[in-house]
């Protein structure tokens, strides 16, 4: 056995081959300890939170008195009247509906769009293919404000219209470059280029070939919208402030606010006694919380797998 692949001796009667960098061996005892450490302190400063969050939402008004309002880590009296209020048909429920529908019409809105927009620009002998690239990643680097938005969507009608909340950020100039960058690297051209030869237009090549096979990215691109309409916030206040019925992140902010001592939490809670309505219990608003992120929740894990895909098409020149 020559020096240069001799095993080297490590701390605590271990060899290490020389020929494999450190990085490589098997950790001592003491870095096992190290990372489970960090790891469960890690996992704990995420889990608490939530956990609080929702044994709050299932405590009784009892409960909620003799802890002084805040919140719960283990609730002594278990009550599901937050979640009745929620879901009993009101203004809670209303919110809730429509958020669900704003989430649902404005993501297949913005799906489409990016499918269309993102196939055009992927065929570059399109007409005015490269002008009309360069005008939307010029949006990139120059976003219109809040004031030069509020005008256009004043001009165009859309104001106190929940059409507001969808038409002016439908297309995401992130996602079109995403999508058209796999269409361009993932689609094999000589496919595209037999299916013009057995006849088949631009439109039924994207239905039946290009679309079958973007499956993953198409849903990563959804959940992308999905998110982002089911927590629009600024917007609604922006450009609904007339309207009863406000998204749920809206009436969420108008719950957690009624309590606090600013002026905001004052206006928020005279709303409420303007209404004949006493300011919501803190079950009741960490239920609303609960509400909120569970459907996000719920979908991640079954597109979280295609991220790493969608990352690295994005990356690669088109």
């Amino acid at each position: 056995m020559t020096a240069s692949t001799t095993p080297a001796r490590l701390h605590g009667g271990k060899r290490r081959n020389k020929n494999r960098p450190i990085w490589d061996e098997e950790p001592s005892l003491a870095g096992k300890a190290v990372k489970a450490l960090f790891l469960i302190c890690y996992a704990a400063a995420i889990v608490l939170p939530i956990w609080a969050v929702l044994a709050t939402s299932f405590a009784s008004e009892e409960a909620l008195g003799r802890a002084g309002g805040s919140l719960l880590i283990l609730p002594t009296d278990v009550s599901v009247q937050a979640y009745r209020e929620i879901f009993s048909g009101g203004a809670l429920t209303d919110s809730l509906l429509l958020t669900l529908t704003l989430t649902l019409v404005g993501t297949a809105i913005s799906v489409a769009l990016t499918i269309c927009g993102a196939y055009a620009l992927s065929r570059t002998g399109s007409l005015l293919h490269r002008p009309i690239l360069w005008l939307i990643l010029l949006t990139f680097l120059f976003g219109p404000g809040m004031y030069p938005s509020f005008l256009v969507v004043q001009q165009l009608g859309l104001f106190n219209s929940y059409w507001s909340l969808i038409l002016p950020g439908a297309v995401g100039t992130f996602n079109i470059i995403i999508l058209r960058a796999f269409f361009m690297n993932s689609i094999p051209g000589e496919l595209l280029d037999a299916a013009k030869m057995d006849g088949a237009g631009e439109f039924r090549t994207l239905f039946t070939i290009v679309l079958p096979m973007s499956k993953a990215i198409l849903a990563v691109i959804a959940l992308f919208y999905a998110v982002g309409y089911w927590n629009m916030y600024f917007q609604a206040v922006l450009y609904t402030p007339g309207l009863e019925t406000q998204p749920i992140q809206v009436v969420l902010q108008r719950m957690l606010m009624s309590t606090q001592g600013l002026p905001e939490g004052a206006q928020a809670a005279a709303q409420y006694q303007a209404q004949g309505e006493s300011a919501p219990t803190a079950a009741l608003k960490m239920a609303v919380v609960v509400c909120t992120i569970i459907p996000i929740v719920i979908m991640y894990p079954f597109i979280q797998k295609h991220f790493t895909k969608a990352v690295i098409t994005g990356a690669v020149k088109g």
